[in-house]
């Protein structure tokens, strides 16, 4: 039986393989610079955090999760992160079809409802959408497996089926630890479910022996918390949740019945329909839908079941039913937020605050209903009528439709812009400013470019610089990348468009190095904005590194725009340690000449010194704000009336 059960896995892998290949198509032509799945919720750092983590030397902590990361490191190092994090995904559809196949043909599916069950397991909307961000969530493959060995060891409890069970706990809790959490939950029931339904059929040590095995798996993973993921033991609160997480990473109910945003033609629908609900942030673990025709095949087998069908797989039911029941159950969020322990999710959070996305129990819900809707495939087929193999045929290929993606819309460039793209693709020489600011979504721009592309706020810290052409050419800069919406550097001169995209623009820097500019900045707040201008706080002294170029004393004169907070106050500026200026700056912006000054060449320290104390912005004004202001600092210019 098991050789023939080998054929057909490898049959339906070979399938599960081709459908995956027609979905990544764009991603295999150009693993390194393509990912998989359709950015649901923009670009997000979480594939590039995993894909940093795979160059780095793998050692043995908190983030680990060895069934994945090993394997992806030791692709990462022949092919590449970004190669090595495609492969890892895509491998995973195959396997999660072949796992949920034999689990199908363990309960007693035959071999088209058993395919059927596996390929909408494998190509489910749960799986299509963590596959685009999460590579770890995306290995479905492991929770059918262990259900397998579990249900297997509890039938026969051999050496065998216990090495079986053992290996499937660790797959299931190494690869990812959501995975270990999902099973954790769901094994009670599983175990009293099967118990229950064959407690005629079982060998009486079948069901201590499992439990003894599932006992000394807890307890080895007690272990290995407590020397690899020693802080979860010892600091668990550090690693919690906020509550209110519950509430946008759990499902609706209504999840489950909402199509899919990648859906070629509900998903707009769906997107509107989760916006108008207010789910941004969440959308992704939303994505749980069953389907209609999944749907309507599970009622034909439960109702199959109701009629005593006397079929093998048909007495698996009660025991799927409670299984999918109970995951629905965990994976719904409170209702409320008040703190009330209403629903399981609420209850588990006490016991394991790290977690907080019990929507991913969804793929629970979505395992046990594909394989009740394959016994209702099998009851319409048995039941030999035209007009149930018609029915039948009809709710695969409504289950089909509903499931379907393009394949267009399942890859994405991974860097933000198409100028990216064309620096990384052209520009061998380049040394890039980018004009986004650094943020854990952006820094992977920089070795993803190979380091050609460096984000604003290092070098320069913003695009908003007044003299930036000179800033970038001093700095050695040969383009700048403006992403949309273009408002910034068209009207600039020293810059020049070099390629235009919908996304961005790739100016040239034409300009030549300044005699004079500031090199870097510090004790200034982040940058703010308004309608009318742009500035940057002081509460204390604030620093200029100034950079004289010429090679010989300069005579400049700087122009700078100046507010006092709250009050007119007054203000030194010292030059390499010298009070060379002093001025009373009113709390509406001016501009303000100050020197001129005698810069001698290379590298100097200005610094304006406010000479009242500051003061915290909430004691006066409206505002929650509690930082010690003085000045606010806009624009600049250096204007060099010679040398000295």
């Amino acid at each position: 039986m098991w050789r023939s059960r080998v054929i057909e896995a490898l049959a339906l892998a070979a399938a599960a393989t081709v459908v995956t290949i027609a979905l990544g198509g764009s991603v295999l032509r150009a693993p390194s610079e393509q990912l998989f799945g359709m950015p649901i919720v923009g670009r997000h750092y979480d594939p590039f955090a995993v894909m940093t983590q795979m160059m780095a030397p793998l050692t043995a902590d908190l983030y680990l999760q060895p069934v994945t990361d090993l394997p992806a490191a030791l692709a990462s190092r022949v092919v590449g992160p970004v190669a090595a994090h495609n492969w890892i995904v895509l491998a995973s559809f195959p396997l999660a079809a072949v796992m949920a196949f034999l689990l199908a043909r363990y309960i007693g599916l035959s071999r088209t409802a058993g395919a059927v069950a596996a390929m909408a397991f494998a190509f489910s909307p749960f799986h299509i959408s963590q596959a685009a961000y999460h590579v770890h969530v995306a290995q479905t493959q492991w929770l059918p497996m262990y259900l397998l060995a579990l249900w297997y060891c509890l039938d026969r409890a051999t050496p065998g089926a216990v090495a079986f069970l053992v290996a499937a706990t660790a797959a299931v809790t190494l690869s990812n630890y959501y995975g270990g959490l999902i099973a954790a939950v769901i094994t009670p029931f599983a175990v009293g479910g099967h118990w229950w339904t064959h407690r005629v059929a079982q060998t009486p040590r079948a069901l201590p022996i499992t439990l003894a095995t599932l006992g000394a798996a807890a307890t080895w993973a007690c272990i290995y918390v407590v020397f690899a993921a020693s802080r979860i033991a010892q600091q668990p609160a550090d690693l919690a949740y906020q509550r209110a997480d519950l509430f946008r990473y759990g499902a609706r109910w209504w999840s489950y019945l909402v199509p899919p945003v990648e859906h070629p033609l509900f998903g707009p629908t769906a997107r509107r329909i989760w916006e108008a609900a207010g789910v941004r942030d969440g959308l992704l673990e939303q994505q749980i839908t069953i389907g209609a025709g999944i749907a309507a095949l599970a009622i034909v087998g439960a109702a199959g079941w109701w009629r005593r069908d006397p079929s093998r797989s048909a007495a698996h039911l009660p025991m799927l039913a409670a299984v999918g029941v109970v995951a629905f159950a965990f994976s719904l969020s409170p209702e409320r937020g008040d703190g009330l322990a209403i629903r399981p999710a609420a209850w588990l959070y006490e016991v394991a605050p790290m977690f907080r996305s019990y929507a991913r129990f969804g793929l629970v819900v979505q395992l046990a209903a594909v394989l009740v809707a394959g016994i209702g495939i099998d009851r319409l087929l048995r039941a030999g009528t035209r007009r149930s193999r018609i029915a039948c045929l009809a709710l695969v290929v409504l289950v089909v439709g509903e499931y379907v993606v393009r394949p267009s819309a399942m890859s994405r460039d991974v860097l933000p812009t198409a100028a990216h793209r064309w620096v990384a693709t052209h520009a061998a020489d380049a040394r890039v400013l980018d004009c986004a600011a650094q943020t854990v979504e952006s820094e992977s721009v920089e070795w993803l470019t190979r380091g050609r592309v460096t984000l604003a706020g290092a070098a320069i810290e913003s695009c908003a610089e007044a003299q930036l052409p000179e800033l970038l050419a001093a700095n050695g800069f040969t383009h700048v990348i403006e992403r949309q919406p273009f408002d910034e550097l068209r009207s600039k001169a020293g810059l020049k468009i070099q390629a235009q995209f919908d996304d961005g623009r790739l100016y040239a820097v034409t300009a030549e190095p300044p005699a004079i500019y500031t090199a870097t900045t510090v004790g200034f707040h982040r940058r703010e904005r308004d309608e009318e201008w742009t500035w940057r706080w002081i509460g204390g002294d604030g620093t200029w590194i100034i950079v004289n170029t010429m090679g010989a004393p300069l005579s400049v004169l700087l122009h700078l725009e100046l507010a006092a907070f709250g009050r007119a106050r007054d203000l030194e500026v010292f030059l390499d340690g010298q009070r060379v200026h002093a001025m009373r700056v009113q709390p509406a912006k001016q501009l303000y000449a100050i020197g001129p000054l005698q810069v001698l060449p290379g590298s100097r320290e200005l610094v304006f010194h406010p000479v009242d104390a500051p003061t915290i912005a909430s004691e006066a004004v409206t505002t929650a704000d509690q930082r010690r202001l003085s000045f606010a600092v806009g624009a600049s210019r250096w204007d060099v009336e010679g040398p000295r």
